[in-house]
């Protein structure tokens, strides 16, 4: 449990986000909506960095990754590709582990989140054959490398299944992965590494999949005959169903996104439903009409992405920094979470109820997909030190949907607080404790005048406690 000296806890988890909800009579804060370009976690942007077998001496440097933080990209996201292509019939030596272990750290030091893919070979020639290892080495260093994604799930923000394939991206496949399946039982290896995975990556985290069609049909191999996307009932529920995503390595690159929606639009529908609730993001592969500004734009909200690979496909990349749209990509990449207003308890006293009711947009592409904490916390105006941090439970951010609007309230009693001026802040910080107050990993929400930098809280107005 956090210490917070004092920690007062909310008192009433008051009716959260109830969009009819009437607004109440209280003293009405509005806020301006920000254009600023600022990095946030679990969103944006990501650099991929490949680590291979051949060379261990090559691993992350936090003092790097913090700079990137300022750079014009805002990255707070990479993307870590392990190739042991020299393990494929033995053990991953201890070097190699202590390499990823040494990363994980530096992610954590820099500020920064990570998406993680295992793969054994980066070419689909015939001569790079196998392009994966058999199953027996395949599941047994899923084994090896489980314990540092248990370990390090703070800073992981969601891991591509990968293993099998070239890149790891399930098609040039072999070693009884048979590359072109049709079949249930051609898909049984495949749902073994799959699951095998879901059990290897924290509970809190998603796997993704390549393409829709993996999920339609393990859905349906595992008792989901029509195939069905996630509801909101069953949304961030921790069931398998609701931890497989998806990731789309050739975006806007055809009018299949190159075999990414071979089964037409019912496979399509089928992600654009899905991804309300998990997570959506990938890279490029080639420049075509469907990769012009427009359409990508529209692509990116229909599939609610939330990260996106800043230098591959260079031409497409260029293309959109040249015509303007990758600024609309920067600011709207994952959520973007802006206030409109906010009513607050007049005449707030000591030992009494105190609300603060919200007016929220998410004008971004997605919402957020991680678990998020949700604190009102009220600072002494005079006296930093004499802070108090409520938690609430009744709001949930990962259902705060793009272009819808979220009301909710936030409420607590001021117990034990001396009378005066005090500061109300929002904070949504990452819930892991190893993170919690390092305000690199808070939310920062889109309005101006609002954000404290060195803490990580939103700025909401300073009321008089009497």
């Amino acid at each position: 449990m956090r210490n917070f000296l004092p920690i007062v806890l909310a008192s009433l988890l008051f009716a959260a986000c109830n969009p009819n909800t009437p607004e109440p009579k209280g003293t009405t804060i509005t806020f301006t909506e920000s254009d600023s370009i600022f990095p946030n976690p679990e969103r944006g942007l990501f650099v991929q960095i490949y680590y291979t077998s051949a060379d261990l001496n090559s691993h992350a440097n936090a003092a790097t990754i913090n700079k990137n933080r300022n750079s014009a990209a805002k990255l707070s996201l990479y993307l870590h590709s392990y190739y042991l292509t020299d393990y494929m019939e033995s053990d991953i030596p201890q070097e190699f582990l202590d390499r990823l272990e040494t990363n994980m750290n530096a992610l954590r030091e820099g500020g920064a989140k990570v998406v993680l893919r295992f793969s054994y070979k980066s070419s689909m020639d015939q001569s790079a054959r196998p392009w994966n290892a058999t199953p027996e080495w395949i599941h047994k260093h899923m084994d090896q490398i489980a314990p540092y994604l248990q370990k390090h799930s703070d800073v992981i923000y969601c891991v591509q299944c990968g293993w099998l394939g070239s890149w790891g991206e399930w098609y040039y496949t072999d070693n009884g992965y048979k590359q072109n399946p049709s079949r249930d039982s051609d898909y049984e290896m495949r749902w073994e590494v799959l699951e095998h995975m879901l059990r290897a990556v924290p509970e809190t985290r998603q796997v993704a999949l390549r393409i829709p069609a993996y999920k339609m049909r393990w859905l349906k191999m595992r008792g989901d005959s029509l195939s069905s996307p996630l509801t909101a009932a069953e949304a961030h529920n921790g069931s398998n169903k609701a931890r497989i995503c998806g990731h789309n390595d050739c975006f806007v690159s055809s009018s299949n996104d190159v075999g990414t929606y071979l089964g037409g639009n019912k496979e399509r529908d089928f992600w654009a439903e899905d991804t309300k609730y998990t997570i959506m993001g990938g890279e490029t592969c080639e420049k075509t009409k469907y990769s012009e500004g427009p359409n990508a734009l529209k692509e990116m909200a229909k599939y609610h992405w939330s990260y996106l690979n800043r230098d591959y496909r260079e031409s497409v990349t260029s293309m959109w920094r040249q015509d303007g749209t990758m600024d609309s990509i920067l600011t709207r990449l994952g959520y973007r979470l802006v206030l409109e207003k906010a009513i607050l308890t007049p005449k707030p006293k000591v030992g009494q109820e105190f609300k603060a009711y919200f007016v929220l947009h998410n004008v971004g592409f997605a919402a957020p997909m991680n678990k998020r904490d949700v604190e009102l916390i009220l600072v002494n105006a005079s006296d930093a030190s004499k802070k108090y941090v409520f938690p609430q439970e009744s709001v949930d951010p990962r259902f705060w949907l793009p272009g819808e609007d979220h009301k909710f309230t936030l409420a607590c009693t001021l117990n034990d607080m001396e009378p005066g001026n005090y500061k109300l802040y929002l904070n949504l910080p990452d819930p892991y404790e190893s993170i919690h107050n390092d305000p690199r990993f808070s939310i920062r929400i889109a309005n101006e005048n609002m954000w404290e930098e060195e803490t990580g809280y939103n700025y909401i107005a300073t009321i008089n406690v009497e």
